[in-house]
């Protein structure tokens, strides 16, 4: 048995992808959900653990348990494979280093660094600085060791030189963004005189890193971040997701908020569910990364973004994605971020989460947030800024009731107010960001299949579900025989089956079967003739009688 089938044989299909979307029965040893590769509302996905195989009937994907993961996490067919392998317990065959993929190298060369920046913090003589500052921070040495924190020294080539008596290349050290190259020659260390946050991906790898600086009067930018790589794009990272998913999944929320310290203090008092945006607006990517294991948002914005355009166009798209979404606000004792809540009183911390407000409260009172409620310059710019949200209401009664609200708190009649609202524009029309996921190339293009395909499909799913009614099938299709299945169809029509005949009677089943094959019988036939009739006239056209009679011949036997 090699690699790939011990690793199947010991993990289950069900169990690895309930780890990415919730799933519901859906019959024998079935299990349905909406699909994780293209939006859609009525569950398309479905998981089969007799097979040990998934479709979606929504893209037309499925596969085994190895394409899935290679799909989901955007993995090669190896990469995919070592995931899988660490969650079974299975040892791969050893590789060529030089040979492995450039990606798993630079994470190699990152891996490096954060274990260099750790032990920097933990022993260098230079570091007291950084120690001092953790210490005042409140972290203790358990969380250092766990977030892999460290510290970046002052010279221009501490990381450098470190690296390359480990057989990393100057190459390597740019590429993973921890040097730059020097106009003399030779590079320098990116990361100088910081704390060093290890920044991780979904699976624990170290794909990059950020830098606080820890001279308050320097020069230099308070954050320097590593670049977008090869193996780091910002937009894709959640800080804090690969210690934090498990708890997600198990609260059903996601907790987001802005800084890496914020996310540091939460863990260390067991606050487990928090990741940080890193200052970004959430984007489609992280927002992807967490439908994986809830839709629950509950985020703490910091108060100087609160309003700025960024954030709301996040809010939008986090939206139109279907999460459901509450926004956490600190009461006044609990200080400026998270970081100083869970410091001051971890209970204020979590009561707050608990306390979160939905979107459209909290988007309520930040329309009124710097305006002056009194005048009508105000009026209108708080109106301006809500009636929008409005519009993204469903419910008539839900909309009348916050349109009463806002109309009641600016002092103006409600036909007013209504008035204002049809002519206010829909907020999908004037914000730009995009409001679904673009469709697949596979499902943008993928072709229609004819009836005869479908009536083909459904007696094969039959026949899947029930062998015995074999000869059924046969004494109704008469001299017309069934297509060959592959491997990956018979896979697909297994699940095809679960969905559409689980729950039929044998009887319900031996009449659909019949209906079926009768039906492609006739249309079979029907093809026939037509085909048979156009060479007739071809050959009238040709005067081949012989021809002609012949065909005629074949024709009759067919309709007589």
């Amino acid at each position: 048995m090699d690699a790939a089938e011990d690793i199947k044989s010991r993990l289950d299909v069900a169990d690895i992808v309930s780890e990415y979307v919730p799933l519901k029965p859906a019959g024998s040893g079935s299990f349905r959900a909406c699909c994780p590769f293209h939006q859609e509302k009525t569950p398309s996905f479905y998981v089969n653990r007799p097979r040990q195989s998934w479709h979606c009937f929504g893209c037309d994907q499925g596969g085994d348990i190895i394409s899935f993961i290679e799909k989901m996490e955007g993995m090669e067919f190896r990469e995919a494979l070592e995931l899988l392998a660490q969650k079974a317990g299975v040892e791969l065959p050893q590789f060529d280093t030089k040979k492995s993929s450039e990606k798993k190298r630079l994470q190699e060369v990152n891996d490096l660094a954060a274990k260099f920046f750790h032990a920097q913090l933990t022993s260098s003589p230079d570091a007291q600085i950084a120690r001092a500052y953790v210490q005042k921070r409140g972290l203790d040495d358990l969380t250092t060791d766990v977030w892999r924190i460290g510290y970046a020294p002052e010279g221009w080539r501490g990381l450098s030189d470190a690296l390359k008596a480990k057989d990393v290349t100057e190459e390597e050290l740019v590429k993973a963004g921890l040097a730059l190259k020097s106009d003399r020659g030779g590079v320098y260390d990116r990361f100088r005189g910081r704390l060093m946050f290890t920044i991780c991906d979904v699976h624990g790898n170290v794909v990059g890193f950020t830098g606080r600086i820890l001279v308050q009067d320097s020069q230099e930018g308070k954050y320097v971040n590593t670049p977008e790589t090869l193996i780091y794009k910002k937009s894709n990272v959640l800080y804090g997701l690969h210690a934090a998913k498990g708890e997600i999944k198990r609260q059903d929320l996601a907790v987001i908020v802005e800084g890496n310290m914020d996310v540091v203090s939460s863990h260390q008092f067991n606050i487990n569910n928090v990741v940080a945006s890193s200052g970004t607006a959430l984007t489609q990517e992280q927002l992807a990364l967490l439908k994986r294991f809830s839709t629950n948002l509950a985020i703490a914005f910091d108060a100087d973004a609160a309003g700025n355009a960024a954030t709301v166009r996040g809010l939008d798209l986090a939206r139109n994605l279907d999460f459901n979404i509450r926004i956490i606000v600190l009461p006044p004792e609990a200080g400026k971020d998270p970081d100083d809540a869970v410091r001051k009183n971890p209970e204020l911390w979590k009561q707050a989460i608990k306390d979160a407000l939905p979107v459209v409260e909290w988007l309520y009172r930040n329309a009124f947030r710097g305006q002056d409620a009194s005048s009508p310059e105000g009026k209108k710019k708080i109106a301006a800024a809500f009636l929008p949200e409005l519009l993204r209401i469903s419910n008539a009664v839900e909309r009348d009731a916050w349109l009463k609200r806002l109309a009641n708190d600016l002092g103006v009649s409600d036909e007013a107010m209504r008035e204002a609202l049809r002519a206010t524009r829909s907020p999908f029309a004037t914000r730009s960001t995009p409001t679904v996921a673009p469709k697949p190339p596979s499902e943008a293009t993928k072709p229609s299949k004819s009836r005869d395909d479908e009536l083909i499909e459904r007696i094969q799913a039959i026949l899947i579900l029930k062998p015995d009614l074999l000869p059924l099938a046969q004494a109704s299709l008469g001299e017309y025989d069934l297509p060959d299945t592959t491997e990956n169809l018979l896979n697909y029509l297994a699940v095809f089956a679960d969905r559409e005949f689980q729950d039929q009677s044998l009887e319900a089943l031996k009449a659909e079967l019949e209906a079926n094959c009768r039906t492609l019988r006739e249309s079979r036939l029907a093809r026939r003739m037509a085909d048979l009739e156009q060479q007739m006239r071809d050959a009238e056209r040709i005067g081949d009688t012989a021809l002609i009679n012949e065909l005629l011949t074949q024709f009759q036997s067919l309709n007589p």
